[in-house]
């Protein structure tokens, strides 16, 4: 009989969240706090001319008031996790009033920097703050790659010497805050290097590094999720028209396996590598072609993405789709309005082609109940 009641009850859910569109309340939040970077990343259109200018157009960004506002409520309805994103966080002056105001809320917080911006003030300020993870963006284990990638002669050096800093107030201090990360975009420019980035966290003290693979869109990607979606989900987007010359080469491909067994052995148990999902496949071909069998995804029930003008959209993604502003309404009212709700339920009938190339999820399985869905509503198989 329990185990009867318990099956119910997941039909139930199943039903309210995946066909009525409807979500609780998320545990975290992201917040997009500028699109302001001074590196040139080749894998990211944010810093080119008219990214800005189209993504916010003639909207003001919050101001830190609002920004506070926002906290405020994600705090009162039960959000427990903030992100700070950009462009570069730290470009705002302001960024550190959020974390300790966040703090002030019990909210765990999180950001990640380029570390172009961080010396021994800002440093200072930072552990000072109670930040609790600070992943450090470091595309090769030495200047001569990372510095190729992020399209900045000294980049590399500013963001060693920025984890050295914090490390060295943080023995001062005697505390383990922030936790520091280093986060690695993974490209052919390097892949066969990573085994190599193992070395440079030891020797940086830091005990966890994070590989995401990239992600690589064209625009007819992006028209057939248009079209697929019925209406402009995708517009201006950092990932797209990214060279796909990014994506890992069959001949490096092949010795995936020799790379990660040598990413294993080097980081032991000093160092934490969290390896992207698509570099479990058995498919070699996703990995040469940037695109995963993700069938299913939870991002538009599990967690809020806002930008920096207010607006709140469902996924990192679908930058178009706007659910709402947060100077119009409140999140509560944002989260399950008929926008939200609209997008969730198009999404449980099928994923557009766009999220195969998703630069979140690499994988994603249906569940027995949602292809049955699909196969009755005539969504994606």
């Amino acid at each position: 009989m329990l185990s009867i009641t318990g099956e119910l009850k997941k039909v139930k859910s199943a039903f309210v969240n995946q066909v009525l569109g409807y979500a609780p309340i998320p545990a975290t939040a992201f917040i997009e706090v500028n699109y302001d970077c001074m590196l040139r990343c080749k894998m990211c259109q944010l810093w080119t001319k008219d990214f800005k200018k189209n993504r916010i157009g003639d909207s003001e960004i919050l101001s830190q008031t609002e920004i506070k506002k926002v906290i405020d409520e994600f705090a009162s309805v039960g959000i427990k996790n903030i992100f700070f994103l950009g462009g570069e966080p730290f470009q705002r002056k302001d960024l550190l009033d959020f974390i300790k105001y966040c703090k002030s809320k019990a909210l765990s917080c999180a950001t990640v920097s380029n570390g172009y911006l961080i010396g021994e003030d800002l440093a200072n300020k930072i552990v000072l703050s109670n930040l609790d993870i600070l992943a450090v963006s470091i595309d090769g284990p030495n200047s001569e790659i990372h510095d190729r990638i992020r399209g900045v002669k000294g980049s590399f050096d500013h963001a060693v010497r920025a984890i050295r800093l914090i490390k060295k107030r943080q023995k001062e201090l005697n505390t383990e805050l922030p936790a520091v990360a280093i986060a690695c975009t993974v490209s052919s420019n390097n892949f066969l290097n990573l085994p190599e980035m193992v070395d440079l966290a030891k020797s940086l003290d830091v005990r966890q590094i994070r590989f995401q693979y990239i992600s690589v869109i064209d625009r007819n990607i992006v028209d057939q999720t248009n079209q697929m979606m019925g209406e402009q989900v995708v517009g201006v987007h950092n990932f797209v028209d990214i060279p796909p010359t990014f994506l890992v080469p069959k001949e490096q491909i092949e010795k995936l396996e020799d790379v990660l067994e040598e990413i294993k052995r080097k980081a032991g148990t000093q160092v934490e590598c969290h390896l992207d999902p698509g570099f479990h496949t058995n498919n070699k071909s996703f990995l040469e072609k940037g695109t995963f069998p993700v069938w299913d995804c939870t991002e538009p029930w599990l967690r809020a993405y806002m930008t920096p003008t207010g607006d709140f959209m469902p996924c990192p993604m679908f930058t178009d789709y706007n659910m709402g502003n947060i100077r119009d309404k409140s999140f509560e009212a944002i989260w399950n309005s008929k926008r939200a709700r609209k997008i969730r339920k198009r999404l449980t009938r099928g994923l557009p082609p766009i999220c195969q190339r998703c630069c979140v999820v690499h994988n994603g399985t249906q569940s027995r109940w949602k292809k049955l869905y699909r196969r009755l509503y005539g969504g994606t198989p």
